[in-house]
């Protein structure tokens, strides 16, 4: 389908540019990815994102796996990569019980130059008040694929079905950097259709197996998924009930090769700027001129 938006090409393009330019520098990107528990799902996450890492950009990936270890423990191995030749820290979340309880105090143990995830206190005031930062890799990658499908963002109506740290509410601070009007909806928004319906993007993130179905867009909207999920026949599919939705939409992003892949392409984009410093935002801004380029071809 023609409406499909193409997560998996357009972070191909990017890890291209980001491993052109990463080959012309001398400074070595080290990162640490910590898991805690005995969530299985997470942990194979973690080593996806090490294999897709490195072999695309040669970066160096370590995924560190505690079955179980308490708070004081936790916060000593953080403070002691701040100090290491880590240049990317990132803690898997949600963190089990009894940890979860200090989730924030954990978060804002890592040191902000190295807090590639843009979890931190720091980064997240630095988003709000529009300055330079590390942005959630969601969120930013949802931000890249609208930009490099030449969605204009300005006036439009954003509905964000999310309001965690790590997509919705980054998400509408990206959104009012680029002019749009976001709408942020959660479990207790009531009739929320009415909201989705009357909007021009919908971002759907409520974990909830093909929840969002044609009746919550009008046609013409653009239609991003962040849900993953496996149905009855053990198929993938999103938030959004991909078949119908996809024939009222301009443009929307399929269950899998969407929003997935680019979350862990701004990942490598955030670890690169930990060691480079803004400059990485000029690569990849390159590497979405290249890739609506590509787009254009295809078409």
């Amino acid at each position: 389908m023609d409406n499909q938006i193409n997560g998996k090409l357009v972070s191909d393009i990017l890890y291209t540019e980001l491993s052109n330019y990463l080959s012309n520098q001398t400074k070595e990107v080290n990162i640490v990815d910590i898991s805690v528990g005995n969530d299985f799902g997470g942990f194979m996450y973690s080593k996806m994102k090490q294999k897709k890492i490195t072999s695309k950009t040669g970066m160096k990936f370590e995924s560190i796996h505690f079955e179980k270890i308490d708070k004081d423990e936790l916060e000593e191995y953080i403070k002691y990569l701040n100090k290491a030749k880590a240049t990317g820290i990132m803690l898997q979340l949600p963190l089990p019980s009894p940890l979860n309880k200090y989730e924030r105090e954990i978060l804002d143990l890592i040191n902000p130059n190295k807090d590639i995830d843009g979890l931190t206190s720091v980064s997240a005031g630095k988003l709000i008040t529009n300055s330079d930062t590390f942005i959630p890799c969601t969120a930013l990658g949802i931000e890249v694929l609208l930009k490099t499908y030449n969605v204009n963002l300005t006036g439009k109506k954003v509905a964000i079905v999310n309001r965690s740290n790590i997509v919705g509410k980054p998400l509408t601070m990206l959104m009012l950097k680029n002019d749009a009007t976001p709408i942020i909806c959660h479990s207790k928004t009531k009739e929320l259709y009415k909201i989705t319906r009357n909007s021009d993007i919908v971002i759907a993130a409520l974990n909830k197996k093909e929840f969002i179905t044609e009746d919550y867009i009008k046609k013409g909207a653009v239609v991003i998924d962040v849900g993953v999920h496996k149905n009855e026949a053990g198929k993938t599919v999103g938030d959004v009930a991909f078949k119908e939705v996809s024939k009222k939409a301009s443009l929307i992003t399929p269950p899998t090769g969407g929003v997935g892949p680019m979350t862990i392409c701004m990942l490598a984009y955030n670890s690169a700027k930990s060691v480079y410093g803004s400059e990485i935002n000029e690569v990849l801004d390159t590497g979405i001129q290249k890739a609506k380029k590509c787009l254009n071809k295809a078409v």
